[in-house]
Formats: C-alpha cells, structure tokens, sequence
C-alpha cells in the first residue's frame, strides 16, 4: 500500500546507537515452520539479520506470500513489496519476478538484497533499523522487542530494544502533534491532492474498509502524491492505534461515488486472512471510533448506516472487508461502547509426569475462552506466574518468545470456544530427584493478566537415574509427580483440569 515499505530515512545507517550491551537471543528465529529456516537461510546468506526479514514479513503481511491489489496499489510476496520493489530487488538477487512472488527464499532474497542496496554500510541489527523510516523503524522495532509467536515461527524477544512503556492496550494511543478531530487519534495528514476540501456538516454513513496492506504502507500510500486515494482514519491491527489523515469536514477519496456524506475508516489487514488481521483490538478501537462519529453526526448504531465498502451503494467493484470481518460482534461493540472482558475457564495441562534432566519434550495447555472478546494470535500469551514474568528453568531457546513467555494461542479463539497453547520444555540440570512447579497464566500482552493460574509440577531427575515417581529435592512439596494446580493441587491424574474464573 505504501509508495515502498522501505522509504529508507535520509539518515546514514547506523545512527542508533545499540540500546544496551545484553546478550542477543542465541536462536533469533525458530519454530516448526519452514518459513522459520527460510529467515535464517537468507539471513546467513545476505547478512541481513534473520530477525529483521522475520519481523518485516510479519508487520507487513502476517508470515504469508500475497497478491493484494486496492487503491491503485499492490501488496506482492511474503514481504509485501510494491511491484517496483519487487522487480528491483529480485534482479539485485539474481531471481526472476515471478520467483519472488510465489516463494518464499526468492521473495526474501528479493527484499533482503533491496536493504543492503538502500543501506549498504548497516552491519548490525540496530544500524539495519536506523535505516528504515520513522513508522516502520517504531513497528519494527516493537516487534523485535517484545518477540512473535505466530504462523510456526518464533521471533526471539529483545527487550533492550523496547523504549517505550508499553502500548497502553486497545486503542490507547498517545496524541500526537496535530488537528485530529478524534481525541485518541494520530495526526497524519495525507497529501492535499488526495481528498476535496469542504467544509461539510453533514455525515450520514460510516463506511468500513480493509486496506489490503499493513498500517505503516496505507499511511505512506495516501501521503503518495500520486495514489489519488484517501480514508479519514487508519487503524492499525495489533493493537488498535488510530492515524486520522484527513479532516471530518473534508471529502475523502475512499469509496468512489460515495463519498460525499460519508467517513472512511481503513483497517489493517487483508479479507482473506480476518484471523490473522482482525485483531480484538482493532475492532474495539474501530467500534470506539464509530461510536464517537455517530454520536457527532447523528447516524444510527446499525448496519446500513455502517457499512463495508463492499454493502456501501458506490460505483465500485470492491468487496471489503469481506465475510470474515465479524458484523454482529462489531456493531454490538459500537452500541455498548463495551470494553473487552478477557475471562478463562476450564483448563487442561497433558505433559510428562517425569523428566531426566537435558530431555525436552511437549506441554500442552487447553484452556476455554469464557469472556466476550476473541483470543488473537500472538496477542494472547501464557507467561510465567508465581511470581508473573519470572524466567522459568524449563526455557527452551528457539521455541519459546522469552524465558517468561511459553507461547502464544496456536489459533484464533472465539468466545465460548477452547485454546490450545503448545510449547516445549527441556529439563533443568539437577544432582538429586528435585520438583519444580512451574506456574503460568494467560496475558494478553499491553492489556491484562487473566484466567486461573496453571501449575505444572515437573519431577526432574538426574541424567542416569531412574525417576520413578517420588518427590525429592526441593520444589513444591507436593506428592504428586505432576499436576495442575489453580491456587492449589486439585488433581494427581496425567491429565490435569481446574476450573478459573
């Protein structure tokens, strides 16, 4: 959507300074997906760190290879790379266009030699980051800080990168220098040619679009002298922020012969991922940003005055935002003004009762969704607990995002319908039988802790020894090899259930 997701600064590479002198992530990027050693294949091959190719194909297309087409722009690749880009960058790296549309290591040797060709003194992380523009080197660097978990890959968290205090939850954003009309909202403007100048009092719909990009491009497209489009507000899917770039009053070029009595509001994403980009969040903030505007203009809370690009009675051909954008949760939300409930009840642990230390294997935890707001991926985590954010002894570089969080949700989870979250553990180095209870709880991340504390209690013995099924050493005091606890032991079965609230 962007004029080139990499509108590098003028600036020369390497003008931030590294933030802090602690260890680097061992494993930058894991997981069980293919896409995973792909980051690491053409990150050794380039030099361009395979956690920038991992958080740059995650910020701009959610780790899949897209043909976008919306608002005269296209979204091509796993990197989501302007057809210009695309066939600069795949002739820097030897690749046929075709190549880098369709898979995977052409595409990101495509970007990858795109970078080093705008950047070429960057060396380190930090330097490849200098290089970027403001709002793609903030996301960026977001990402690298508090790590990723979705898709199968694992992006390592770094979080000496993280200057800021956090995102402040849904649509918490922090005003910026401007005229917004809208309180919470960023002030962006877009360039002049792509809205008319009004001076309108009257406002009767509210149209809803997706932008078939990421956030930081629409925001760049729409500044594009040459684009000829425009909404009224972005927003962005991880975590609700709000950009308005152009004024109420005025007309913006969002919906063909539509537009004269209505706002646009652009969502990140794409319709045919809803799972991946049509966070909680997002719709929360967006339905908080409708209500305000139908409160201002008087325009009904219900669909037909709030309509998808697609329903809206223009001249186009557009679909946005497709089936997958939930109308029925979304409209409940701009009645209400709601805030979320994040709620988690039945829980479920299957792991090993007993480990030698040095083994590894698999922990999975079902847990129910019983509050009214959707589970998102890498939104929703099982951090450590007992105390919150501890670093856990059962670490797992590479597969977990940091030593105090396991894992992210493996799927989108609906209200009333059950999470699986799965990660591996490998057991500490003990001299003696010891057992260790390792607690958990859910997060999600910028917004709440919620649901039951989940304990697991592991029965580590020495490499060489048989473990049986006694407790020794320190740990709990418990006597049961493992077990799921929620305040207190409730079970001595392998497979563990407590109920939370």
């Amino acid at each position: 959507m962007r004029q080139g997701f990499l509108a590098f600064a003028l600036a020369a590479a390497g003008c931030i300074a590294p933030l802090s002198d602690r260890e680097d992530p061992r494993v930058a990027v894991g997981g069980s997906s293919a896409l995973a050693a792909a980051f690491v294949q053409v990150g050794a091959e380039t030099g361009v760190p395979a956690e920038l190719l991992a958080a740059l194909s995650y910020a701009e297309t959610r780790f899949e290879i897209v043909d976008a087409h919306a608002h005269g722009h296209a979204s091509l690749g796993l990197l989501g790379l302007s057809p210009e880009e695309l066939a600069f960058g795949a002739g820097l790296a030897g690749e046929t266009d075709l190549a880098a549309r369709t898979q995977a290591v052409a595409g990101l040797r495509a970007g990858a030699m795109l970078i080093k060709e705008r950047a070429p003194g960057a060396r380190s992380l930090e330097d490849y980051l200098a290089a970027f523009d403001d709002e793609l080197r903030d996301e960026l660097t977001t990402l690298l800080a508090r790590g990723v978990d979705a898709g199968g890959v694992t992006i390592a968290a770094r979080p000496s990168l993280d200057r800021t205090t956090g995102d402040g939850g849904f649509g918490s954003v922090t005003q910026a220098l401007g005229n917004a009309d809208y309180g919470p909202a960023l002030w962006n403007a877009a360039y002049s040619g792509n809205y008319q100048t009004a001076n309108r009092t009257k406002v009767d719909h509210i149209v809803i679009h997706d932008t078939e990009g990421s956030y930081t491009g629409t925001i760049s497209w729409f500044k594009n002298a040459s684009s000829n489009v425009s909404a009224h507000y972005v927003i962005k899917s991880s975590n609700g922020e709000v950009t308005q770039m152009v004024k109420e009053k005025d007309v913006a070029w969002h919906d063909a012969c539509f537009n004269t009595t209505t706002v646009g509001i652009e969502h990140e994403g794409y319709a045919a991922m809803p799972d991946k980009w049509f966070t909680e969040a997002m719709y929360v903030s967006s339905a908080k940003l409708s209500a305000y505007l139908a409160d201002k203009y008087g325009i009904p809370k219900e669909r037909g005055f709030i309509v998808g690009h697609g329903d809206a009675p223009d001249c186009s051909d557009h679909t946005d935002p497709g089936p997958g954008w939930n109308w029925a949760h979304y409209i409940d939300l701009v009645k209400t003004g709601g805030a979320p409930m994040f709620l988690a009840g039945e829980a479920t642990v299957d792991g090993p009762i007993t480990l030698t230390s040095g083994e590894r294997t698999t922990v999975t935890v079902t847990i129910s969704n019983s509050g009214n707001a959707a589970w998102d991926l890498d939104a929703t985590r099982l951090g450590t607990a007992a105390p919150q954010d501890r670093e856990s002894a059962f670490f797992v570089d590479g597969d977990w995002i940091s030593t105090n969080r396991a894992t992210a949700v493996d799927a989108k989870v609906e209200p009333g319908a059950t999470g699986t979250f799965t990660f591996e553990v490998v057991a500490p180095e003990v001299r003696e039988p010891t057992m260790y209870d390792e607690g958990f709880q859910l997060v999600q991340e910028g917004t709440t802790w919620f649901g039951p504390e989940v304990h697991v209690v592991f029965n580590v013995v020495p490499e060489g020894e048989d473990g049986g099924c006694s407790a020794g050493g320190g740990g709990s005091g418990a006597s049961a090899c493992a077990m799921l606890l929620v305040g207190a032991l409730v079970s001595r079965r392998r497979r563990r259930r407590a109920r939370g609230l």
